[in-house]
């Protein structure tokens, strides 16, 4: 079984945080990324999933 490049998944991490952050993770994107990065489109969906769950688990800021 191949070995999962950790600088590919460094990276698709980075561009689903930008996409969540600016709200464009819009249908068909992950796709696109899988594409883009040569993985599959499940583990990209596997990776947006984690990033969901560790941006909602971070506080918020002060309330100001």
């Amino acid at each position: 079984m191949a070995r999962r490049d950790p600088e590919r998944t460094r990276r698709i991490r980075v561009a689903i945080r930008y996409l969540l952050e600016k709200n464009c993770l819009a249908k068909g994107n992950q796709s696109r990324l899988a594409e883009h990065f040569h993985v599959s489109r499940q583990r990209v969906h596997q990776i947006v999933v984690e990033e969901r769950r560790r941006i909602d688990s971070v506080p918020a800021g002060p309330p100001y």
